[in-house]
């Protein structure tokens, strides 16, 4: 039985206060992925002594873990029926454990050589494992809060602010955490942002209200009716093309901005300044990008995006950028590139939704978000794979002097992999179905079933 206009086409329309409340939970994830995307490697490499190449490789495996455990974790979730809703009560019984082991990821063991890769791997593999457990459901959530598509770029855009609010938080306090706290720095940085995090995830539960579906409409775990109907989504599946290119994009630009300012430029702590300030800019930028995004379409605002992205990195490879002020511009300028193509991608995903049950009368929100967080992750793992393995063939020394060669080798790393991941990202959103106006066509079209 698939879902009829009655189960889908019309969704009670979501108030701005729970809009609000939910992209709160933007606030929370943000706290984790922005200091795992942004100091992580480093730790790996200047705190816990782990070769660049090592880092990088870790990094790569664990998000092809937690990328694989999406899908898995979308169709459970999918399946779950509890007094609470399906996608809720993992927000209030997953948070803890997801505060803890985001702790225990910055812990620095007493231990050497090869014990100690082994404990730094899995306890990112038991990070990523509650990470996805909690924020699939989550972002699937969204889908079932409303299906009028400028109330979902709404539900986008305050969700982005938010996670904006949080790359101000720990861009601001992880260094001079570190710096007071010595080697157990990292730790009681992630330990105050878990808490943060732990304390703001239930304020979610108790707030928002799902619309669950009938049990009936949904397939079993392992259908092939998932497969399947994903495979017949071109909305999705261009979407997924253009995430993997960009998310590659942005891992090796953000990995390479502590090394930048710390060996390029010579002022490691002014990396902090410049990282706030380009996460704050975002509070200015999203709602930017909302108003351009109504006015000529998502797709042509992520056009736009990577647009103003080729051209910040030709610029940053013209230039001979030695002070931290003007790095910082280049921060602000690529944020505006970021925010607008992240914005893009989360506001469609939900619409890919009823693209394809439109088209396969088959709907589940949370294996089509899971998939997509499965794309993601292994496209990040592989932006720090290769970012990590291009500083060792550049011939990075952590805590060293570096050589002119593998300065230049760094700037290579900086500009070259976002410059063809924006390319191709525009070659892909090309091929996508979702022009303006067309989510409204669909929705009328189920509503005509």
């Amino acid at each position: 039985m698939d879902y009829t206009a009655s189960d889908i086409a019309i969704v009670p329309e979501i108030t701005t206060a729970r809009t609000i409340a939910y992209s709160m939970g933007g606030f929370a994830f943000n706290l984790y992925w922005q200091s795992i995307s942004l100091f992580l490697v480093f730790f790996y490499t200047d705190v816990v002594g782990i070769s660049p190449a090592v880092a990088g490789l870790i990094y790569l495996v664990a998000s092809v873990w937690d990328g694989a455990i999406d899908p898995i974790v979308g169709t459970i979730a999918d399946r779950t029926r509890t007094r609470w809703g399906g996608y809720r009560p993992y927000l209030l019984f997953g948070a803890p454990v997801l505060g803890l082991s985001f702790i225990l990821l910055y812990y620095r063991p007493p231990l050497a050589a090869g014990a100690l890769v082994a404990f730094v791997l899995v306890t990112h593999l038991i990070f990523r494992t509650c990470y996805a457990t909690v924020n699939v459901p989550f972002l699937a959530l969204g889908a079932r809060l409303t299906s009028n598509a400028t109330r979902r770029s709404d539900i986008s855009g305050f969700k982005m602010m938010f996670a904006s609010l949080a790359g101000i938080m720990v861009a601001s306090l992880t260094q001079p955490v570190a710096k007071a706290y010595g080697h157990n720095g990292f730790g009681v940085a992630a330990g105050l942002f878990a808490l943060c995090a732990t304390l703001v995830l239930p304020m979610v539960f108790l707030t928002v209200r799902e619309r669950m579906p009938p049990p009936s409409t949904t397939p079993h775990l392992g259908s092939g009716k998932f497969w399947a109907s994903t495979l017949k989504n071109r909305a999705f599946l261009t979407l997924i093309a253009a995430l993997t290119c960009t998310t590659v994009c942005s891992t090796a630009w953000g990995k390479s901005v502590l090394y930048y300012y710390k060996y390029y430029i010579g002022d490691e702590m002014g990396a902090k300044t410049g990282l706030a300030l380009a996460a704050g800019s975002g509070l200015f930028i999203v709602p930017i990008w909302m108003l351009v995004s109504r006015a000529v379409g998502k797709r042509n605002a992520f056009f736009m995006a990577c647009a103003v992205g080729i051209t910040g990195m030709i610029a940053f490879s013209l230039a001979n950028v030695r002070s931290s002020g003007v790095m910082d511009g280049f921060l602000i300028f690529n944020e505006i590139c970021g925010v607008g193509w992240a914005f893009g991608f989360w506001s469609m995903l939900p619409d890919t939704v009823e693209y394809g049950q439109l088209h396969t009368g088959v709907r589940a929100e949370a294996f089509l978000f899971g998939l997509a967080g499965f794309f993601m992750k292994v496209a990040l793992g592989l932006g720090a794979g290769l970012f990590g393995l291009g500083l060792s063939f550049i011939g990075y020394h952590a805590n060293h002097p570096q050589t002119v060669q593998t300065l230049a080798g760094l700037k290579f790393l900086m500009v070259g992999i976002p410059l063809g991941g924006y390319c191709l990202a525009i070659v892909a959103m090309m091929f996508s179905p979702l022009r303006k106006g067309s989510h409204e066509r669909i929705l009328a079209a189920l509503a005509d079933r």
